[in-house]
């Protein structure tokens, strides 16, 4: 009798629903949503839990902010969670059926494809690369030092992690198009996230002057890609490419069937590897510098540990591994500001996270924005403070209470990258100068697709030497 009661008690228990703020009639939580989405998040998560239901309308939301529970949804039960989300509907408006947006057998295929690309080894030989464009852009920079021009951080590291991502994975000068690029990047992603901030949405279809700029937007990204495969599938252009990139890979990868991809999913993965792998880069790293600018003690550390390790010559992929507290400032700063806020999941089976009931068909939130702010993982979240992330500090600490690039099978295939990339501009950066933010400029972060600063970040800078 008393297994049998603490069976019925589990299933009671299991059957509760999450609490939540109360919501509007009809509405729910939309207009707190729009309003302040990041701070909602993080307030309902101190006063309710580590699981909270939101209601956008009709939509069910689920919040799941404790490492554990994003173990379950991220990897142990990855299979029971999938991404035919609202959201991913609205990116698939950009980037079509791939590797963002996909789930099941079209993701794994996409995925086996892709990953070959991105492994240390090919990483490491895109090394030389990535020095090359940073100092073409700091050469630039030095006119404005000797100025004093003021300078917005973020239009300048999209415009070098878009040049980077064109010279590493497609082997191609893209940055002609970099103005137009960062422009239509810009407009695409602003109307993807007012489309999901509505409960009634206009189809893309409908000549809006919205969806008319959002389609003239994704024209743009198109001619691009279209010109980047026209000129790699030239016979003497593959011949050329010394380095192999990921470009020649997609080319070249065939599944267990012995098909390639045909051109609609080459140029949907090429647009998702524009959008992820220089928007969210170029994110991470404008946070980085306004971080660095605004704790120059922290800035001059950095920049000690820089000058130890390479002196004055480029840095190799190994001399990387040598800047621990480079990566610690970099770490910091994407635990603080992720440049993905947001990962959502559609439950495809009822479930049960933290012993409350999770309908099939909700949604469920996974916030890196607010677990690196759990004050039960993080002491003092909001502080800027590189050292938490040494092995000392960090032992007990889950490994999921930080998640800048997801978790499980959909962990991000381009994490390495980043972070090698990350490193490489942040220490020739800081090697060559010292940052200073430009007084009375607001800066506070702007959630949408991605989380970019709303105003920019504006500095000037001056030579270390």
């Amino acid at each position: 009798m008393a297994a049998q009661l603490r069976s019925l008690g589990v299933f009671l228990l299991s059957l509760r629903t999450a609490p939540g703020p109360r919501g509007a009639p009809l509405l729910g939580h939309l207009l707190p949503f729009r309003r302040n989405v990041l701070g909602l998040l993080a307030e309902s998560r101190a006063r309710f839990g580590d699981v909270v239901r939101f209601r956008l309308g009709p939509l069910v939301l689920h919040l799941a902010a404790h490492p554990d529970a994003i173990r379950h949804v991220l990897q142990d039960r990855a299979d029971r969670y999938d991404k035919t989300t609202r959201s991913s509907a609205k990116i698939r408006g950009m980037t079509g059926l791939g590797l963002l947006t996909a789930s099941g057998e079209t993701w794994q295929r996409q995925r086996r494809m892709i990953q070959p690309g991105f492994r240390p080894v090919a990483v490491a030989g895109f090394v030389a690369r990535m020095v090359e464009a940073t100092e073409a852009m700091l050469a630039r920079w030095q006119g404005r030092a000797a100025q004093g021009v003021p300078f917005d951080a973020a239009s300048e590291m999209m415009r070098l992690t878009y040049t980077i991502v064109g010279r590493t994975l497609f082997s191609a000068d893209v940055s002609g198009d970099a103005d137009a690029v960062e422009h239509a990047m810009e407009v695409m992603l602003a109307h993807t996230y007012r489309r999901l901030q509505r409960i009634v949405d206009i189809p893309l279809g409908v000549p809006t002057p919205a969806n008319r700029r959002f389609r003239a937007a994704r024209a743009t990204i198109d001619r691009v890609v279209s010109r980047i495969l026209t000129e790699r599938r030239r016979p003497e252009k593959a011949e050329r490419t010394e380095t192999p990139d990921l470009l020649s890979i997609l080319l070249r990868e065939r599944d267990e069937a012995g098909r390639g991809m045909d051109d609609e999913q080459l140029r949907n993965e090429t647009i998702t590897l524009l959008l992820a792998g220089h928007e969210t880069t170029a994110n991470a790293l404008t946070w980085t510098l306004y971080l660095l600018a605004g704790h120059p003690e922290t800035a001059e550390r950095l920049s000690a540990e820089v000058d130890t390790v390479l002196g004055d010559r480029e840095p190799t992929a190994e001399d990387l591994t040598a800047l621990p507290f480079t990566e610690r400032v970099i770490r910091e700063a994407m635990r603080l500001y992720p440049p993905i806020w947001a990962i959502e999941r559609r439950a495809i089976e009822e479930d049960v996270i933290g012993g409350f009931r999770i309908p099939a068909g909700s949604t469920v939130v996974v916030s890196p924005w607010v677990t690196h702010r759990h004050p039960d993982f993080w002491d003092a979240p909001e502080r800027f403070d590189p050292d938490r992330f040494t092995p000392e500090r960090s032992a007990g600490r889950p490994q999921l209470a930080w998640v800048p690039f997801g978790a499980g099978p959909r962990y991000c295939v381009g994490g390495h990258f980043a972070m090698t990339e990350a490193l490489v501009i942040t220490a020739l950066v800081m090697r060559r100068f010292r940052l200073r933010l430009v007084p009375g400029h607001p800066v506070a972060p702007l959630p949408g697709i991605t989380l970019r600063a709303r105003d920019g970040v504006r500095l000037t800078v001056e030579p270390r030497r």
